[in-house]
């Protein structure tokens, strides 16, 4: 029997315990042992166990034959299964070795699956493995590998579904023949197999990344969990190297994204470098053609420039740079490569004038002949050129190379060159027209400089001089005496001095004559006035009639009166204007720089002023030279000036004095002069020769005038009412030229008349011929105004003048006043009582009436009788006396003549 179950064993050939111990069943019966079996009845049995595993059970009668039996079956069972198990784990080793080998080796887990199918199917019969590959998430199940072989029965079908849901419980899944009818409905009971064991290969994570399943025909239930317990041994060892495989193939998965990575990011570097280096080759080429631009090199040379600039950028074998010529719009080529015709040929022609018609650019791929003696281009690119939006022309480039086709890239590049180009060759077309005109320009210039230094110089001489008499003018003379007071400043030992020139009664030529010959006056005194000086005296017109002199130091009172008398003496001689001869003389003020006394130029102009207006006080034609005694008398002219205010606002000061006048027939006093005179409280009785021309001066005579006007007229009512004046009884008033300008005079008089009660016709207002030269204009309208109120006016002086005959064309007067120096003369020399006939025939013709005044002799009476003065006046009839000394009875000369 013992030999039977060991050539059952040696039989078995690695065949499970199940089928040992079946295989020991047979050998026992065909020894003949089979009927010492014990019956099945009885109740002894024996158990050969693998640890908790119960792997059999044998029942026997309880013989000692049974028992040795069942005890020598379940060790040898219990032999058998240790060795199952230990070829069982060294399949395992070899299994797990060669998976860790695949592990290492495939590249996928497909590929790992695939492999480990063929390494584990010698565990478990054909078909009765199946392994399953989750997705990404986890979820579906797909299987790489073909599980089921064709033939396959329908719970193989049905499996898939059973593993998802195993995949989802993630963890072992075993299920009996039982428990698959009800799952599986539709399967037939015949195919389910005895045992169904699913487990899950998770990673270290707990993700599912795979299922395997196995179907096990189990010969006693005890096989159920021995084979859980092996499917689980081969699951955990799965898993590890799925772990290992799934961090390797990770790795390889992030290894091979980076590799994509570093070749995108190479790819893209190499790209911005290359797009860099073409960048910085296209601002190189920038700058090169501005520097182009910017020099001084004529236009075909900076073309071959761009040229090369150009040629760096793009390989071609042509350039040609063709611009519009003038405003015909005709192409001119300005620039061509060397070894082509100048002129391009028809065809490339035609190519130029499609660029310019469209304003693009051109790219031909059409053979084209560059030129009549020139090779064909394969390829032709052409660009228009800009300013901004003005088209200049075309610049072209082309190949003669097959192979070499121009493209995007190309047009790209030579649109940007042709950007800047347009600019540089719009700056150099300006600049060479500009260099143009600026060479025109220059000529013009230094003419024009010259013409400008020329007009300046005329324009600082213009500046600096009169331009009438061509003397030094105001400034010049200003500059020059402030030179000659700073030099005095450091140096008082070397005086200078100062001459103020007015002319004498200068405006009665301007009127009389005109200003022509006023100007030629004014030209010849200038003239006469420089012949007398020395080279370095300075002689300047400040304008109108004034002139002055400025002599440099060293200088005394004895060289300067020297000086002044030879000017006054110049004038000796009349002047001749016009054919006329004028008789003219010259006023001065002299003052030498003094310290002392003036602090700057302008104290030596008032004092030099100050000097030449008391030199026309003297009677004109003569000079001053400025003293302390002038100093102090210009004091107390202020002071006199002050007092004739204070008296101008009493009544007690100012008293009217009158002389007569007499009717030359029968010696009847007709009317009355008014004369001023001034009893001063502390002064006494002041001349009017004293205070009349401070009056003038200083604006005061106006107001004088009216003081005068008012104290006579009430005079003449008083006396009037008193019946000593008759109702023909006249009265003279003097008018300075003050009283001329005011065009409110008539109203203001005829007020005064109305409150006197005076009729108009018997105020006689007397004008001298320097009032009316004074105010020509405003003294006519005047006039006129108190003509029209009825004031009567009398002209003065008449005879002394230039041109009293056109006054009296000129104005309306109502009386002549015969000038005493006719009348001092008459009846002795002929030639003034022929003036005084004259005049009392003038008078008759323009029915004057006429007074000879200053008559202070019988002899001059009797003349002015004989020659039918009709009235007197003079000291021979009366001197002025004031109002309550005047006599009203007929003066005993006239009547006794």
């Amino acid at each position: 029997m013992d030999e039977a179950l060991a050539q059952a064993a040696r039989q078995g050939g690695g065949l499970s315990v199940w089928q040992t111990t079946a295989d020991g069943w047979r050998a026992l019966g065909c020894c003949g042992a089979v009927p010492a079996l014990p019956a099945a009845a009885r109740e002894v049995s024996c158990d050969a166990y693998a640890g908790a595993i119960r792997l059999l059970r044998v029942v026997h009668g309880g013989d000692a034959l049974s028992a040795a039996l069942a005890g020598l079956l379940a060790a040898r069972v219990e032999a058998e299964w240790l060795r199952e198990e230990q070829r069982f784990a060294g399949q395992l080793r070899d299994i797990m070795v060669t998976v860790g080998q695949l592990a290492d080796e495939v590249p996928s887990l497909e590929a790992f699956l695939s492999r480990l199918y063929a390494v584990l199917s010698p565990l478990l019969p054909d078909g009765a493995l199946t392994l399953g590959l989750t997705d990404d998430e986890g979820g579906c199940l797909r299987f790489p590998v073909n599980a089921w072989p064709a033939g396959a029965d329908t719970f193989v079908h049905a499996e898939p579904a059973l593993l998802a849901a195993a995949g989802r419980r993630q963890r072992l899944w075993v299920h009996g023949r039982r428990r698959l009818a009800t799952l599986c409905p539709g399967v037939p009971a015949g195919q389910l197999p005895l045992l169904w064991v699913a487990v899950p290969l998770l990673d270290e994570g707990g993700r599912l990344l795979a299922i395997a399943s196995a179907r096990v025909d189990a010969l006693y239930p005890g096989d159920t969990r021995v084979a859980r317990r092996r499917l689980s041994q081969l699951a955990r060892h799965l898993c590890s190297q799925l772990g290992q495989l799934g961090r390797r193939l990770q790795l390889l998965g992030q290894l091979r994204r980076v590799r994509v990575e570093l070749d995108g990011y190479a790819a893209r570097l190499n790209a911005e470098l290359a797009e860099r280096r073409r960048n910085e080759q296209l601002v190189q080429a920038l700058g090169e053609v501005n520097t182009l631009a910017n020099s001084l090199l004529p236009l075909p040379a900076v073309l071959a420039g761009v040229r090369r600039t150009l040629g760096r950028l793009v390989e071609f074998d042509t350039l040609t740079v063709a611009l519009y010529a003038g405003d015909d719009g005709d192409l001119a080529f300005h620039y061509r490569s060397e070894g082509i015709a100048q002129q391009p040929a028809a065809a490339e022609r035609a190519l130029f004038e499609q660029v310019l018609h469209s304003g693009r650019p051109v790219l031909s791929g059409r053979p084209a002949q560059a030129g009549e003696d020139g090779a064909t281009l394969r390829s032709w690119l052409g660009v228009p050129l800009f300013d901004q939006q003005r088209l200049l022309g075309v610049i072209a480039i082309g190949s003669h190379a097959e192979s070499r086709r121009f493209g995007l890239r190309e047009q790209e590049t030579v649109e940007f060159v042709a950007g800047h180009v347009g600019g540089a060759v719009a700056r150099l077309q300006a600049t060479q027209a500009l260099y143009q005109v600026n060479s025109q320009l220059e000529v013009r210039v230094q003419q024009r400089t010259r013409a400008l230094d020329e007009a300046n110089a005329r324009l600082k001489y213009e500046s600096l001089h009169d331009t009438l008499t061509a003397l030094p003018n105001r400034a010049y003379f200003g500059q020059r005496i402030l030179q000659l007071w700073q030099q005095y400043a450091l140096d008082e030992s070397c005086p200078f001095a100062l001459m103020l020139i007015d002319m004498d009664r200068f405006k009665l030529v301007n009127d009389t004559l005109g200003h022509a010959a006023g100007d030629a006056l004014l030209v010849e005194v200038g003239e006469r006035i420089r012949a007398c000086l020395r080279p370095d005296d300075f002689l300047a017109r400040l304008g109108g009639d004034e002139f002055a002199l400025l002599l440099p130091g060293p200088v005394s009172y004895k060289s300067c009166d020297r000086v002044a008398r030879r000017i006054v003496d110049a004038f000796r001689t009349p002047v001749v204007v016009e054919g006329r001869e004028l008789f003219t003389t010259l006023s001065l003020g002299v003052v030498l720089s003094d310290g002392q006394y003036h602090v700057g130029c302008q104290d030596m102009l008032r004092d030099a002023d100050l000097a030449m207006y008391h030199s026309k006080q003297q009677g004109r034609d003569g000079y001053t030279v400025y003293n302390h005694a002038l100093r102090q008398g210009k004091a107390d002219q202020l002071a006199l000036e002050a007092e004739l205010r204070h008296a101008l606002e009493g009544e007690h000061e100012l008293v009217p004095y009158f002389q007569p006048f007499v009717d030359a027939a029968s010696g009847a006093v007709t009317g009355f002069e008014t004369l001023v005179r001034w009893r001063h409280p502390e002064r006494g009785l002041i001349p009017p020769a004293l205070f009349l021309p401070m009056a003038q001066e200083s604006g005061l005579i106006r107001r004088l005038d009216r003081y005068m006007i008012v104290r006579a007229c009430e005079q003449l009512a008083r006396w009037r009412t008193e019946g000593r004046a008759n109702a023909q009884c006249s009265l003279h008033i003097n008018l300075s030229s003050e009283n001329l300008r005011d065009d409110d005079l008539a109203g203001w008089i005829a007020g005064v008349l109305q409150r006197c009660g005076l009729p108009p016709h018997l105020v006689y207002l007397e004008v001298t011929e320097s009032a009316l030269i004074d105010v020509p204009g405003q003294a006519q309208r005047v006039m006129q105004a108190l003509h029209d109120v009825g004031v009567r006016l009398a002209l003065d002086d008449f005879g002394t003048g230039y041109s009293a005959l056109s006054y009296l064309h000129r104005y309306r007067f109502d009386l002549l006043k015969i000038d005493q120096a006719f009348v001092r003369e008459v009846g002795v020399n002929a030639e003034s009582t022929a003036i005084v006939r004259a005049i009392l025939a003038l008078a008759q013709a323009l029915q004057l009436e006429v007074v000879a005044e200053g008559v202070e002799t019988a002899e001059q009476v009797d003349a002015l009788r004989a020659l039918g003065c009709p009235r007197l006046q003079g000291y021979y009839f009366s001197p002025p006396r004031p109002a309550g000394e005047v006599y009203w009875g007929a003066p005993a000369s006239v009547l006794a003549g």
